[in-house]
């Protein structure tokens, strides 16, 4: 038995927050939920940490991660980033407060997500996306971390065999999105011409041959000269050149990733599961399209997230119209690494006008801030949702949305799973100690295996 006494207590119901409130434990599971015991009690506990100037709360159920299994990354079927860089990921994760993660690369199979599962304590679950059209559009974009078993595999075998729903359909990488930015674009540059360029030259170049909205007909040799100019780029780039690596490694894979969200609309409803889509200018018509075709949960990924802050707002009030449809709200890496997103103005504007269902952290090249650090901004600081509701959002609301990723997690609260996690207070970022099923995974920055 473990006590948890003092701290502020978020149980993730999102109406409930105790101040010096205590939470017992007992063989990983919750046992009690109080403002008072007998202190007796604490002669019996194996361990009483005092949580006083702390939170505790439920582990952070983290429905939106790449690169954390072994096998192909992101929509593009790209070769993962090595078994080094996936389990210092992993630590990341879980250092930031997430107990659970949901693996939306959809080529894994479950075999690779188990041998994961194996080597670290975090909570992995894994989505499919082992369609025909979906395989496409990675190959024309990539694929070359498929594997023969990879082609084989099919949605209806991986949810046979585990997989919780399936997603994500489309993606950064397929759909001319910050996985060009970071990665294709960059490449094809060097590959071409031998320099290195960072991301924001690479995107200047995508949006000035494509536009925001990837485009074909968006070309124009002198605003494209001008772009080349403006990012220092014009010395060893021409208009031409730049269109055609932008063609190359961004334009052939859009319209097949587009046809796969029909292919996954179909697949979800005849096995009535959820499905996940990314939600960009690129896809927005037809992720409208889709809303109407009344999925029982159509979770309309990052939808935040490269839209402008007005765009993002009036498109996720659109959606919010259609019943079964759920709007995730990415952090990023906006206080952090500033790699894809410099500010957290869309996040903000999402929380402002009540549009956030649920949150999650997305990628960021792999540098994504916490859940956490989000709440604590958007709650604490910024006030722009109640502390109870924002940790709803991250913990039993996507439980509920989700059925199969976190059952019996997400609340604090008598007979759940004893997923815990302790912060400071109200610094919800700095995270102390995490337990997993009520054993300790996580103290003081270092993750236990």
């Amino acid at each position: 038995m473990k006590i948890f006494k003092n701290g502020t207590v978020v149980t993730g119901d999102g109406k409930t927050v105790l101040e010096r409130g205590n939470v017992i434990e007992a063989d990983g599971l919750i046992m009690d939920v109080t403002l008072s015991y007998d202190e007796n009690l604490e002669s019996y506990a194996e361990e009483v940490i005092d949580c006083t100037g702390k939170c505790v709360m439920p582990g952070m159920i983290n429905h939106h991660q790449h690169g954390i299994t072994f096998g192909p990354m992101f929509a593009s079927g790209c070769v993962n980033y090595g078994d080094e860089f996936i389990m210092s990921h992993l630590d990341r994760s879980l250092l930031q407060g997430h107990t659970t993660v949901l693996n939306i690369d959809g080529f894994v199979t479950m075999d690779e997500v188990r041998e994961t599962q194996k080597v670290h304590p975090i909570r992995i679950k894994a989505a499919t996306t082992h369609a025909p059209t979906n395989y496409h559009a990675g190959e024309l974009c990539d694929g070359k971390g498929f594997l023969e078993k990879h082609n084989e595999m099919t949605v209806e075998k991986m949810l046979s065999e585990g997989a919780i729903c399936i997603g994500e359909v489309g993606g950064g990488h397929t759909l001319g999105g910050g996985g060009q930015d970071y990665l294709y674009i960059p490449r094809a540059v060097k590959e071409r011409k031998g320099k290195d360029i960072d991301y924001l030259q690479a995107r200047a170049m995508k949006l000035s041959v494509l536009g925001r909205y990837i485009e074909e007909s968006y070309y124009d040799r002198d605003r494209v000269a001008q772009a080349l100019k403006d990012a220092k780029l014009d010395s060893f780039l021409t208009p031409e050149e730049t269109k055609d690596i932008v063609y190359k490694t961004t334009l052939a894979s859009v319209k097949v990733a587009l046809d796969g969200y029909r292919e996954a609309a179909i697949l979800a409803k005849r096995y009535n599961v959820p499905l996940m889509i990314h939600n960009a200018p690129t896809s927005k018509h037809i992720v409208h399209e889709i809303a109407k075709m009344g999925l029982n949960t159509l979770i309309c990924c990052h939808s935040n997230y490269l839209f402008t802050k007005d765009e993002c707002v009036e498109n996720g009030r659109y959606l919010k119209q259609f019943p079964g449809v759920v709007l995730d709200a990415a952090v990023h890496d906006p206080w952090g690494a500033k790699a894809l997103v410099a500010t957290p103005e869309n996040l903000f504007a999402f929380y402002e006008n009540d549009l956030v269902d649920i949150i999650s952290t997305d990628f960021a090249a792999g540098k994504s801030d916490s859940m956490l650090e989000a709440i604590q901004h958007a709650a604490l600081e910024e006030k722009l949702v109640g502390l109870a509701k924002a940790v709803y959002q991250g913990t039993a609301r996507v439980a509920e949305v989700l059925p199969r990723l976190a059952p019996n997690l997400g609340l604090i609260k008598e007979s759940y799973t004893a997923d815990i996690v302790v912060t400071e207070y109200p610094t919800l970022k700095n995270v102390e100690r995490v337990y997993i099923g009520g054993k300790l995974a996580a103290k003081d920055g270092k993750v236990i295996r």
